[in-house]
């Protein structure tokens, strides 16, 4: 090939590099739609899918997919996940900087029992790269006001996993019944109360009159013995 031929080649592909180049930097991002956003239970040792059940005590994980389809590099990529105290259908929605269907949204539903309630995780949102690697841990507002996960460049995907724990009704535990109280019966005695002697005056009186009495009769009685010997 000629030198010439070789520059008329080159010049002829230069404006189609320049022109792609300008398209991919003017393409702007989209977030990919479809099933996107899915739930386990990781106490039962579950895999990612759109629909679980989940019992007391169990801690169920919610994921999340933002991919971004286009060239162009997306701004301030909000999430905002619903949580139902009473299980049923979660909602997450991602919107973007650039408004319009640029954003996208999937549900999953987890299935509690009668009276169970699940309530996020504090410290358990976290940002993920599409190799599972740690990217950032998010503010615990997903569920109120959203969490902003800043800019997702062109042609890149990551993930936004929160956590929530089922709980039981409890059942409060009714205070101890104290039996009513017997009074005691009164205690009989079992041997008849001492009498005491009367000790008093009069007593005294008439004990030494009947011992003067029995003294002088006694006295009669051996004075007449010793004059009948006589």
């Amino acid at each position: 090939m000629s030198k010439v031929t070789k520059i008329a080649a080159i010049a002829a592909i230069v404006p189609i590099v320049a022109l792609s180049g300008s398209a991919f930097a003017g393409s702007p991002g989209q977030l990919a739609g479809g099933d996107n956003y899915q739930v386990k239970n990781i106490t039962q040792k579950g895999s990612y899918t759109n629909t679980i059940s989940a019992t007391c005590n169990d801690e169920v994980e919610y994921s999340m997919q933002l991919s971004n389809t286009q060239f162009g590099a997306l701004n301030n990529v909000t999430l905002k996940a619903t949580l139902p105290g009473n299980g049923g259908v979660s909602t997450a929605t991602a919107t973007t900087d650039l408004g319009g269907t640029s954003g996208t949204s999937d549900s999953v539903t987890v299935n509690l029992g009668s009276n169970q309630t699940q309530t996020l995780e504090n410290g358990t949102t976290t940002l993920y790269d599409s190799k599972g690697n740690v990217i950032k841990t998010l503010p615990d507002t997903i569920t109120s006001s959203g969490v902003n996960i800043g800019t997702l460049e062109g042609s890149t995907t990551e993930f936004v996993n929160f956590r929530a724990k089922v709980s039981c009704p409890t059942t409060p535990t009714p205070p101890p019944t104290t039996p009513p109280t017997t009074p005691a019966a009164p205690i009989t005695p079992t041997t008849t109360p001492t009498q005491l002697v009367n000790t008093g005056p009069g007593s005294v009186i008439g004990l030494f009159a009947a011992v003067t009495a029995i003294s002088t009769l006694a006295y009669r009685f051996v004075l007449n013995r010793r004059l009948a010997r006589q």
